[in-house]
């Protein structure tokens, strides 16, 4: 097998990338897909003990950090389309989680915020989260998680500074 398996820029410079960094890039990719995977398995089970679904959970937590927020802007904060969005809302509504009211300044806009039942379910989810989350990471050392949040905040700025590069370019 070659040995340059890729060019890359970085700074402003190319260079080859060996098989040994490929490799080690591609393990790493895995490595996070696997931590993804899990933690999304561990969401759609805890969804599914509240009887949401993930895509609700995720509404639910944008509206609870952005109250009264607006269809448009609710889609767009999800990645769907507006009639998606609506069916989610409907939905939400129906189980008692959500208000979708019109506000009086603007007669076409509806405005969503979570009722005490939807702030109640919120509440456990937050509880839930909290616990998965401290007891998995529990099982690090200090040094580990500290570690480990440190070179994920490295890795952060790497790819936040490729972009600033490219989008100079």
């Amino acid at each position: 097998m070659r040995n340059v398996l890729l060019r890359i820029i970085r700074k402003g410079e190319m260079r080859a990338v060996s098989q040994n960094e490929w490799q080690q890039a591609q393990r790493l990719f895995a490595s996070f897909r696997e931590v993804n995977q899990a933690f999304h398995q561990s969401m759609i089970s805890m969804t599914q003990r509240l009887g949401i679904t993930p895509v609700q959970y995720y509404v639910l937590k944008i509206i609870v950090e952005h109250p009264c927020i607006g269809l448009s802007e609710l889609s767009e904060k999800i990645f769907s389309v507006t009639s998606t969005t609506s069916g989610i809302v409907e939905r939400l509504v129906r189980a008692g989680l959500i208000y979708r009211e019109r506000p009086d300044t603007n007669r076409r806009a509806i405005s969503l915020t979570l009722t005490p039942e939807g702030e109640q379910l919120w509440g456990r989810i937050s509880e839930m989260n909290l616990h998965q989350l401290s007891s998995a990471l529990l099982e690090l050392s200090p040094e580990d998680a500290e570690h480990l949040h440190r070179v994920h905040k490295q890795i952060v700025n790497i790819f936040q500074r490729q972009r600033e590069e490219e989008n100079r370019l």
